[in-house]
Order: structure tokens, then sequence, then C-alpha cells
């Protein structure tokens, strides 16, 4: 069979180099029924691999979903189909988006998701982008 993975690092060692598959960590983490105003509330995470702040965000998203329903998708920025958005969010992961809409960046404190996520409940096709959305391509031109 053809491999279908990228390679992500070459390690030597005694027996020679051995190259180490790339696993992507795009996908569904949860989903969530419907909010208040009868649509589900979709949250986008923008990760990579081994992102340990991006664990810390998930976890704070997973508290507050019993409270404020809503799904979480993991969208991988390595993989070769988000070039965009690796070029984009590179130095700033985790990146959160609300449907489309720029939501937060780092780290997100309980207090912080709780508000973001009772506005998206309340409402979700009417999620006000916040500002401060980086672009680290527009940071290197």
């Amino acid at each position: 069979p053809a491999a279908t993975e990228e390679v992500s690092s070459l390690r030597f060692g005694r027996c020679g180099v051995r190259a180490y598959a790339k696993q992507s960590v795009s996908g569904v983490v949860y989903e969530s029924d419907e909010g208040e105003g009868g649509a589900p509330v979709r949250v986008r995470l923008f990760t990579k691999e081994g992102c340990t702040l991006c664990d810390q965000v998930k976890a704070t998203l997973l508290a507050a979903r019993q409270d404020f329903p809503h799904s979480l998708e993991q969208v991988d920025i390595t993989d070769a189909d988000n070039a965009a958005w690796h070029a984009k969010y590179k130095w700033d992961i985790p990146v959160l988006h609300v449907g489309s809409a720029y939501w937060a960046k780092h780290r997100l404190s309980p207090e912080e998701a709780r508000e973001g996520l009772r506005e998206a409940t309340a409402n979700p096709a009417g999620f006000a982008a916040r500002e401060g959305e980086p672009d680290a391509s527009e940071a290197e031109r």
C-alpha cells in the first residue's frame, strides 16, 4: 500500500533513521444538542498535535458544556488542506471560533467560556466576532 501520511520528523539512532508520521488531530471532539435559539452552537478549535494550551481550553469548554450546550470541532492547522489557517494562526494557537466568528486565542478562563457560550447559545447566528483576531501572514509581510 502507498504511504499517504506526511513525515513530521526524522530521528537518528543506532539502527539508522526512522520516520515518524504526522497524526492529524482534526475532527469532532463532541456533539451537543441545540441551543436555546434552536440552532446548535458550533465551536471550532484551531490546534495542532501536542498543543497543551489547547488541551486546557478543551477542558474549560467541556466543563461549561452542561450549562451551555455546544459542539466542539478541532481543526489541525498543520494538515495540508489547512494551509491558510496555518499561515494565519501558526503563532497563536489555540484559536477559537463560534461558527465562523473569531472568539478567543491562547487561553480561555471559565468565566470567559461561560460568557461567550451564553451569548452564542442565546443567538448562535448573531455571535459577534471579537476584536484582536491574530493573522501571522499579515505580520510577516
